[in-house]
This record gives structure tokens, C-alpha cells and sequence, in this order.
């Protein structure tokens, strides 16, 4: 045991300065990161890896540090990212071992499914904040002065909810303190995009929306939005490809006055808010489904969960769209069985026992 001790805590000192010593980001996910190695894979127990890469410029091609590499061939990195998965409850505990000078924070989310937008992105949201309030402590660093390129506060994230409508209230709130504004970082979201197309109406308005809650929730934060794949989801949506997400990275670090100059990204103080809550709100819009401007997210898509997770999410937001009269509807004129039998009745008897249940729920109406 003393001596894997010592491995592992030389392995973490070795990580920690290799991270002070160049530029590095926190990447936040749920279910999918931007990695470089094809061949690496996080275990299921792991909540944090590091990447050590070396950038070149967008023609080029990145390279993993420590990858296989042909002879003679050097390889010294010159960006760190810190891949932190969030579903471990512990995994403030863990980022904690992360140098404190880090102020570039990126939150990384799949939009393959768009029901499940808002809840990864909501828990990204959430380990954040309490990442910022335990890595800077409320009576240290206020008198710090505020780089122009960490346009990003605390408060800004504690009043800031992803998917609410702008017509509905938040389900929880924060309470600022007074120092959360002098508290900054960087922060980006890289949506990845998915390849497959929306051939159905209902479909290519769901990407519309998470389109517009995005465009949205990144205004309030005044943060970069960025869009990763290969394929086009609109024609006012820049497309980043793979391929360039480290030069962006790299560059998105390094920048000391502004942040304008990043290719194919919606930088800090150009996310038009005009424009989010009139073009990409109709957009948004299906008829007979929802209402962008009074449902918010959760309510227009809700997300399927199973077992406890759809009873705290339920507590979270509340019955979710029609469900909730839907499912007790169900029950009463016999849709759902909540106690199953081990004899099946004959046909004919079924068939009238659900015809009087019928009968007797809309004379119960009527009488009402």
C-alpha cells in the first residue's frame, strides 16, 4: 500500500504542474466528451481524467501526449484538459485536486437526444456552481483584478436556469451574494451535433428549441457557444468540426483582451438576443405540441427517466406536460392494470367489465 500511495501521489503532483505550466480548461460532461485518443477509454468507477495535447494550427492534427508516434517524431504538449465526468456524487471532492489558477471551464453536451438536453445540461450547471463556491471561497480573491476575457459570474450561473421559457418561473432559485459578481471564469458549451437527419415535422422543431434554449441560455451567461460535428442544423448555426475544437481551445485560453477572433464559435457580447427571441423563437414554435414562450423545456420535451430518477425529476419541475391526468385516465377506464392476475377472464367478460368501468366514469362526469 506505502508504495502505491507514493505512485499515485507522485502521479498527481506530476499532473498538477504539468497543468500550471500550460494553457488548461476543465471540460465538464454527462454522457459524451471531445476526446483525441480513440484508443482511451474512461472507466465506468473514474470521474477525472487529463489530456496533455499538442496543437498545431487548424490544417494541422492534433496529437495525444504520450500516444504512439513514429520515430524521431517530438511531441510536446501545449494545451491540458481535465475530462470530468458528472455522475458521481464526489465529484467536486475530486476536481478539487485541479490547480486553482484554471478559469477556463468548458461544459460539453450531446444533442442526439433532445429530451435529455436539459437534464444533462442542468447537472452541468448545477456541479459548477458548487465547484466555483468550494474552489473560491466567498472571503478570498474578490480583490483580484477581472481578466476581459472571464465574462462569465457566479451570479450570472445562480440566476441562470437552462430551458425555462421566457413567459414561465423557475422551478428553484439561488440567492447571490454580494461577492458572486467579482467571482468570473471563462466559460464555453460545445454542443455536439448529431449527424443523423430530422426527416419528421416534430423532430426538427425539438432541435429547433434546444436550438433556441442554447442560443438562449448563452446570452444570459454571456459566454462562447459552439456547435461540434459535420453537419449543418441551420443556416444562422456556425458549424465547428472536430478537427479545429483544440486550436479553438488553445486559442480560447490564450486570449487576454477578447475572444472575438474565434472561427466558427458565438462569442461574449454577440449572441444577438434580438434575434433568439424572434427568428429562432417561431422557429422553435409546433403547434398543438407546445409553445416556446410558455413551456419551458422539460414541459415541451419531457425527458424519459426510470425508478427514482423520474420521481426526482418530477419533484423538480412538477407533472410533466399531460401526464400526469393522462396516466390516472388510464387507469380508471382500465388501461393499466396496477394489480395483475394470474387468471385471464374469458373475452366477453373482459370486454364488459370494461365497457361498465367506461360507462360509470363518464356518468360520474356528468353528474360532476
Amino acid at each position: 500500500m506505502p508504495l502505491f500511495s507514493t505512485i499515485l501521489s507522485a502521479s498527481n503532483e506530476q499532473s498538477s504542474a504539468t497543468s500550471s505550466t500550460i494553457p488548461t480548461l476543465i471540460q465538464l460532461f454527462q454522457t459524451k466528451s471531445i476526446t483525441f485518443d480513440e484508443n482511451a477509454k474512461l472507466e465506468s468507477h473514474a470521474v477525472l481524467s487529463y489530456q496533455a495535447l499538442e496543437v498545431s494550427s487548424p490544417e494541422g492534427e492534433s496529437k495525444l501526449f504520450g500516444q504512439r508516434r513514429k520515430a524521431n517524431q517530438i511531441v510536446t504538449p501545449n494545451l491540458g484538459v481535465w475530462n470530468c465526468c458528472v455522475t458521481k456524487d464526489k465529484l467536486v471532492d475530486s476536481l478539487l485536486i485541479i490547480p486553482d489558477n484554471i478559469r477556463h471551464y468548458c461544459m460539453t453536451v450531446d444533442l442526439s437526444d433532445p429530451s435529455m438536453v436539459e437534464p444533462a445540461l442542468s447537472v452541468l450547471h448545477d456541479t459548477l456552481v458548487r465547484l466555483l463556491i468550494e474552489k473560491i471561497p466567498l472571503n478570498t480573491g474578490i480583490d483580484e483584478p477581472i481578466a476581459a476575457t472571464t465574462t462569465t459570474s457566479l451570479t450570472q450561473l445562480k440566476t441562470t436556469q437552462f430551458g425555462l421559457a421566457s413567459k414561465d418561473k423557475p422551478s428553484s432559485s439561488q440567492m447571490p451574494a454580494e461577492s458572486d459578481d467579482k467571482i468570473k471564469i471563462s466559460l464555453m458549451i460545445c454542443a455536439l451535433v448529431s449527424s443523423t437527419n430530422k426527416e419528421d415535422y416534430q423532430e426538427t422543431q425539438a432541435q429547433n428549441l434546444i436550438l433556441y434554449h442554447l442560443r438562449r441560455y448563452a446570452a444570459a451567461l454571456n459566454c462562447t457557444l459552439c456547435f461540434v460535428g459535420k453537419t449543418t442544423i441551420a443556416e444562422e448555426v456556425p458549424i465547428l468540426p472536430l478537427e479545429q475544437v483544440t486550436y479553438c481551445w488553445r486559442e480560447w485560453v490564450l486570449s487576454e483582451k477578447s475572444v472575438d477572433g474565434l472561427d466558427n464559435c458565438i462569442t461574449p457580447d454577440n449572441h444577438q438576443p434580438d434575434l433568439i427571441e424572434t427568428v429562432l423563437l417561431r422557429n422553435a414554435q409546433c403547434a398543438g405540441q407546445w409553445n416556446a414562450t410558455e413551456d419551458s423545456l422539460w414541459r415541451s420535451l419531457p425527458p424519459v427517466f426510470s425508478g427514482d430518477s423520474n420521481k426526482k425529476n418530477l419533484e423538480k419541475h412538477g407533472e410533466i406536460g399531460d401526464e400526469g391526468w393522462l396516466s390516472q385516465l388510464r387507469v380508471s377506464v382500465g388501461g393499466e392494470q396496477a394489480v395483475t392476475t394470474s387468471r385471464t377472464p374469458a373475452p366477453e367478460t373482459a370486454a364488459t367489465e370494461d365497457a361498465a368501468v367506461v360507462s360509470s366514469f363518464f356518468e360520474n362526469l356528468l353528474k360532476k
